[in-house]
């Protein structure tokens, strides 16, 4: 953890970004949070929001940002002035919320009587105001250009609610092109023109606004222009970071986790000898033909935290990752290498093609590692934890010695080509639980896995097979071409609990599946041409063209109805990688575009196009009826993404291009090799309910 030593008088901190201090005691009671921005104070109250500037000195005061050691006092007199932002007449029982927690502690010493001190201050990236008038929440946020406060209003007509009270100020006024300039005696604050609009049909539309003076110190907002009533929004997106991670020759990454305090777990392959690896990591020198890898981002992107190679003497590749409580890392891939890193006393120790490996939460030794399967053709492609601890693995093989358990649902391999496999480990990775086969007499993938808080196993993935085990009832237990299948086993993978494909009369394969509280499970994948099942007033409900679109689904818990599903592609190539969902029930995409008309919302967030296959990244409303969000990020692919507790959601894949957008600051800025991996973190905040947004006090000018 990051730590932040305060001295609320003279404060200096390490390069962070504004955000929210709880007040724990170190300030006037009346204060809930506050925070610094250029010299100045700003306390969020109840009922109001003071901001406090004293007036410069000649010797040289140090930003709060600055790395040296604090500034000195310079014991002069100094002239101050307060201004204080007012709610009239509004909820008496008020109370600002933080909102995204950051990383690290602030640190309060003040006197030498130590039971006066405050340690371990959390602080917050947002802070929000719930009903600050009925059907009117308060968000703020903070950037290197300042305070942003957006109004949120569950109606058009709430506007008339906002009433504001300038005090301390000398006077106000509106410039020619509608800012509010507030007079002080030290200079003047600047709250530029508000901005306000809705969201109708995908499209962002503006919506005019002005400021009203109603006195000499009153405020209030004017909606001027046309608008619709009960019309959801969406706020301004944040691109947190966005890097690249390479060495000088090839990598890719094929899987990412997130922990609880927004740092990013990545895993794929490098070929380079000089791929970025960290002083005590578990391995540091790059074996041979190749190596996996395991990456641990600061929540900021800025820095590694780990960075670990993880292969022997001929090749190892990685394809999944996943977290568990503890921050343990486990990853999943495929090894040619007979001296790949095992464990004493691990499940399988003689050479086998797939491995299981468990990796302590400094990345600097493993909990287990073990082979997995025989050495013919085969991959494992997806791993989950389940609350208890036991490593859930599944993809596909050819080997007909693959391990599998007795009493499992399927014990014999049926085709001579790859057929699916599920297998899950003990908490120590020295015994199954269970391991069973899932195919018919053609080919079976699995591509992914998930499991829900009860511990059932998901996987969804694609098959040849006219016998592929489907259960009645099932919403679709017909085969009808190379098909996806969706399946739940049993805890003990004894049986299945419900099995369905999801197909119509082209080729379609499921590339990641999801599962929410209530047991609806979400698939994204491929799908090569026209009669996919999709259901009416989906946002795209017929094919693109080209070769292949993505699509998204929703299907019910017991597997027997399909709620909702949609098309995503235009008339090229749309290929889906990977999905996820948020607590709001949002269902995210993301793969490649060869597509010129790729659908997109360039308003929410400008889209970077590189060579002939783009990057793209797309969010849906949870009925799959809207787009809510969807950009281009440049050449080439993503391959996974997933979203933190906070809210963020993290994409990783591969690039080719120089072009990529990398964010100052960020970890490495620029394509080292052929190709390098790369990962974004952006953040969404939406509102399901609300109509308007006013970003009436948007920037803080001084």
């Amino acid at each position: 953890m990051q730590n932040i030593v305060t001295n609320p008088y003279n404060e200096y901190r390490t390069k962070l970004p504004l955000s929210f201090i709880k007040n724990n005691g170190q300030e006037d009671t009346r204060a809930h949070f506050s925070t610094n921005y250029k010299g100045r104070r700003f306390f969020f109250s109840s009922d109001r929001i003071t901001s406090v500037e004293l007036e410069p000195v000649d010797e040289p005061i140090q930003e709060p940002n600055d790395l040296a050691e604090p500034p000195m006092q310079s014991g002069i007199p100094r002239d101050g002035v307060a201004v204080e932002l007012s709610f009239v007449n509004a909820n008496p029982n008020l109370t600002p919320e933080g909102v995204l927690p950051q990383p690290g502690y602030h640190h309060f010493y003040r006197g030498n009587d130590s039971t006066k001190w405050n340690n371990g201050v959390p602080h917050y990236k947002e802070l929000r105001y719930p009903s600050v008038w009925e059907g009117v929440d308060l968000e703020l946020s903070g950037g290197q250009e300042g305070l942003k406060m957006n109004w949120v209003l569950d109606e058009p007509d709430r506007v008339s609610s906002i009433r504001l009270h300038w005090a301390g100020a000398d006077s106000l006024e509106l410039d020619a092109t509608g800012n509010l300039l507030v007079h002080h005696a030290l200079g003047t604050l600047t709250d530029l023109s508000p901005i306000a609009y809705q969201e109708i049909d995908g499209e962002r539309r503006p919506v005019d606004c002005v400021y009203r003076l109603n006195g000499s110190f009153d405020l209030g907002f004017e909606l001027t222009g046309n608008y619709l009533d009960n019309t959801p929004l969406i706020i301004d997106p944040i691109l947190m970071y966005a890097t690249y991670l390479g060495g000088s020759l090839t990598e890719n990454a094929r899987g990412i986790a997130v922990d609880t305090v927004g740092c990013a777990y990545v895993t794929g392959t490098t070929s380079s000898v000089d791929f970025p690896v960290t002083p005590g990591a578990f391995q540091t020198t790059a074996g041979s033909g190749g190596n996996a890898y395991v990456t641990k981002f600061s929540s900021d992107g800025s820095s590694l935290i780990y960075s670990t190679y993880l292969g022997g003497s001929n090749g190892a590749s990685a394809n999944s990752i996943f977290l568990d409580t503890q921050e343990c890392a486990y990853i999943t891939g495929s090894t040619s290498s007979t001296d790949f890193p095992i464990t004493p006393g691990a499940y399988q120790t003689t050479p086998g093609g797939l491995y299981v490996t468990k990796l302590a939460p400094d990345g600097g030794s493993l909990i287990y590692s073990t082979y997995l399967g025989g050495t013919v053709s085969g991959s494992s492609d997806g791993i989950v934890v389940d609350p208890q601890g036991h490593a859930h693995v599944a993809g596909y093989t050819a080997d007909t010695n693959f391990p599998i358990t007795p009493g499992a649902f399927q014990t014999t391999k049926l085709g001579s080509s790859n057929t699916g496999f599920i297998t899950k480990f003990s908490t120590d990775g020295g015994s199954l639980i269970y391991s069973t086969f899932l195919g018919g007499t053609g080919q079976d993938i699995i591509n992914d896995i998930t499991v829900d808080t009860q511990g059932y196993a998901y996987v969804t993935g694609a098959t040849s097979s006219t016998d592929f085990p489907v259960t009645p009832g099932a919403f679709q237990t017909t085969f009808t071409g190379g098909s996806t299948f969706i399946t739940k086993l049993a805890l003990d993978g004894s049986a299945l609990i419900y099995s369905t494909f999801l197909s119509g009369t082209s080729n379609s394969s499921g590339r990641s599946i999801s599962v929410d509280t209530q047991g609806n499970s979400y698939i994204t994948g491929r799908v090569d041409g026209p009669g996919f099942p999709v259901t009416a007033n989906a946002f795209q409900t017929a094919y693109g063209g080209g070769v292949a679109d993505t699509f998204a689904s929703k299907l019910s818990p017991g597997g027997e109805s399909l709620i909702a599903s949609t098309y995503l592609g235009g008339t090229v190539a749309d290929v889906n990688y990977s999905g996820a969902i948020d607590m709001q029930g949002h269902i995210y995409a993301a793969g490649y575009t060869t597509s010129p008309n790729f659908p997109l919302t360039p308003e929410v967030i400008p889209s970077v196009f590189g060579g002939g296959s783009n990057i793209y990244i797309s969010v849906f409303s949870a009925d799959l009826t809207k787009l809510l969000v969807s950009y281009c990020l440049g050449d080439w692919g993503a391959y996974n993404m997933t979203v933190g507790r906070e809210g963020a959601v993290y994409v990783t894949g591969q690039t080719f291009s120089t072009e990529f957008p990398a964010t100052p600051g960020a970890f490495q800025t620029t394509l080292n090799g052929a190709s390098d991996a790369f990962v974004t973190k952006t953040g969404f905040a939406f509102y399901r309910q609300a109509s308007v947004e006013i970003d009436g006090i948007a920037t803080m000018t001084f």
